[in-house]
């Protein structure tokens, strides 16, 4: 479950990097009721996250070469094109540790520049199953569908299917506010 937990972590940052930290609870809670129900959830991620990683001209979804370099870019704060070892940390802490057995940047960085060039990054994501985890039907392709689902079945703490406030400010806190 902290597996889960830190993979939407990751992700949620990683989509939230263009979304503004003035959402409000209401404004995902389309009909009033003091929860954030599947579908609203679902269409709200769809609208205002998922756009940032899709692939305009693939009507199927993120394939996993886009997903990867989605995820660096979104890890590359100084947009450097390099990962410093505290842009690492950042992803390995989140959602890579139940993947990569290494943190230490130095076990992966092939060159030992001390930086993770996309390559170097992508030789060690790549052989794990963290886009097989997301995309649940198997295609090779992650769809708006899929993203939304893993991303509320791992915000939706108490496992109730729907969104309470509190669990909304936990993702707020974490997510949106970074």
């Amino acid at each position: 479950m902290i597996f889960k937990k830190s993979l939407t972590t990751c992700l949620i940052f990683l989509f939230g990097l263009g979304l503004q930290a003035q959402t409000t609870f209401p404004e995902w809670d389309k009909d009033g009721d003091k929860l954030i129900e599947k579908h609203e959830f679902t269409q709200k991620f769809r609208s205002e996250f998922f756009p940032a990683w899709a692939d305009p001209f693939d009507e199927k979804g993120i394939i996993e070469e886009g997903f990867f370099k989605k995820s660096y870019a979104g890890l590359d704060t100084d947009n450097d094109n390099l990962l410093s070892d505290e842009e690492w940390l950042i992803g390995y802490n989140y959602f890579y540790d139940d993947y990569v057995i290494h943190e230490e940047i130095g076990m992966i960085d092939v060159n030992k520049d001390g930086k993770l060039e996309y390559n170097e990054y992508y030789d060690v994501i790549y052989n794990t199953e963290y886009f097989t985890d997301i995309d649940s039907d198997s295609d090779n392709y992650i769809s708006e569908y899929e993203l939304a689902e893993f991303a509320f079945n791992n915000w939706d703490i108490d496992g109730n299917g729907v969104l309470s406030k509190f669990e909304f400010n936990a993702f707020k806190f974490y997510y949106i506010d970074v």
